[in-house]
């Protein structure tokens, strides 16, 4: 896939071609201010835990396999040099300074990365398994490490935290949306709207992993109409080419986990447990 890396994905521009593009700024505040529109016909979020199973019960998508996904980050994490800061991947994204903040890209508006989902084949299928999902990735946040306040782009889409790896002293490493606080707890899912203003910081020296996925919300018309048409327009970008090409780094292919053994009519299987968590919430 040959792209203008050198143009795509820098400030000022977005460019639809290889040469044709629109300007950064006016297209983005447009996108906020139908955001803002958008969200009033959101499902209410942020929500964690139990609420967000009974609100999106496709998340036990996720947790029916922890163990199996947990597998493919630690085979992932063998690899942890090689996988890119979101700056390398995309630049006109949010920066972190240095490479406290890495992403490993499965999906990215509905195209596959091979060379990396190969690497984490039971995690992609898991995925596969949600309805709508456009774009997938590991969010891999050093200790330390601080997102400022932001919103991001995604508007009329759904985007679920699946966390893996948390710090020992989970309730110093969190995200605050829109006034709401909360702190990752392994297996506990969090779901909210991108497009919020959110902040994140690490305040321990441990890492912090989350699996992102996000998924379109069912939205009226004409809303729908416009959320389309952003999301095929972008889909079919050269930026999208060229975050594709920087993204993919091709880890070497992990062999899927086998399937339970059926011995004597039973079937025997390791099954991973959570304790229920609570996640703190502050309106």
């Amino acid at each position: 896939m040959q792209v203008d890396n050198a143009k795509t994905g820098q400030k000022g521009r977005f460019y639809l071609t290889k040469n044709i593009w629109v300007p950064q700024e006016p297209i983005e505040n447009f996108n906020l201010k139908m955001s803002d529109m958008i969200l009033r016909r959101m499902p209410k979020m942020p929500i964690a835990g139990d609420d967000a199973f009974k609100a999106f019960p496709v998340l036990r998508e996720l947790s029916k396999v922890h163990d199996k996904i947990k597998a493919d980050l630690q085979y992932l994490l063998s690899h942890h040099e090689e996988i890119p800061t979101l700056t390398e991947v995309h630049p006109r994204d949010l920066f972190v300074p240095g490479r406290a903040w890495r992403t490993f890209m499965l999906k990215i508006w509905g195209h596959e990365i091979k060379a990396n989902t190969a690497a984490v084949p039971d995690t992609y299928a898991a995925i596969c398994r949600i309805p709508g999902v456009h774009s997938a990735l590991f969010s891999i946040l050093a200790g330390g490490a601080e997102l400022m306040p932001h919103r991001g782009s995604a508007a009329g889409v759904v985007r679920f935290h699946y966390p893996l790896i948390v710090p020992k002293e989970p309730e110093k490493c969190w995200i605050e949306i829109g006034g709401h606080h909360f702190h990752w707890e392994e297996g506990v899912p969090l779901v909210f709207d991108d497009t919020r203003e959110h902040w994140v910081k690490n305040q321990t020296k441990e890492t912090r992993v989350v699996l992102i996925v996000d998924s379109d919300a069912n939205m009226p018309f004409p809303v729908n109409l416009y959320t389309a048409l952003r999301y095929h327009a972008i889909r079919h970008s050269s930026e999208m080419k060229a975050v594709i090409t920087r993204a993919a780094i091709g880890v070497p292919p992990r062999a899927p986990s086998p399937e339970p053994a059926v011995q004597q009519g039973l079937i025997s299987m390791a099954r991973h447990t959570a304790s229920p968590a609570n996640v703190e919430q502050r309106r």
